[in-house]
């Protein structure tokens, strides 16, 4: 009968000890809604961190943008100012080149009044011998003079060579 007894205490200290419940008393309760809510403010803290640091990149963005939209009104008056020192330029290089057509056109006007003259002087050369009025040395003052003027003529020949030169070298 021992046996019995000593197994009945047996089944009924198993049987105690398996079903007590699990008392939560105060301070393990208070250290885990304390844990629970240091791992929310963890969360709420690491939330309002990245917050913070996508707050301040789009800061620095736009700050990166204003810097570049103010370089770019800065450079704006220099870029007019060349635009402007261009379209000059082109302008002074049109007027150069119809300066140099004309001064092309006046050589051949002078080339070809020189022509004209010295075909004159010798016609009245040839007049003036026909007719007989001329003494030697009158006739040898024609001649001067109407040599004179065809070396006039090459001077303006090779004017009007330089000024094609120039013409072709402006256009």
């Amino acid at each position: 009968m021992k046996t019995k007894f000593i197994l009945f205490l047996l089944l009924i200290g198993f049987q105690l000890a398996n079903s007590q419940e699990v008392v939560i008393d105060s301070v393990t309760a208070a250290k885990m809604r304390t844990e629970k809510e240091m791992e929310l403010e963890k969360e709420k803290i690491k939330t309002e961190k990245e917050k913070l640091e996508a707050k301040e990149k789009k800061e620095k963005e736009l700050a990166k943008a204003e810097k570049e939209k103010e370089k770019a009104e800065k450079e704006k008056p220099k870029l007019e100012k060349e635009k402007e020192k261009a379209e000059k330029k082109v302008e002074e290089d049109k007027e150069k080149l119809a300066d140099a057509k004309n001064d092309v056109a006046k050589q051949k006007e002078k080339i070809n009044k020189q022509m004209q003259d010295i075909e004159s002087e010798k016609m009245k050369l040839d007049k003036a011998k026909l007719k007989g009025k001329l003494s030697p040395n009158d006739e040898l003052k024609w001649r001067e003079k109407i040599l004179k003027k065809e070396e006039k003529l090459q001077d303006y020949k090779s004017d009007l060579q330089k000024a094609e030169k120039k013409l072709n070298k402006l256009g």
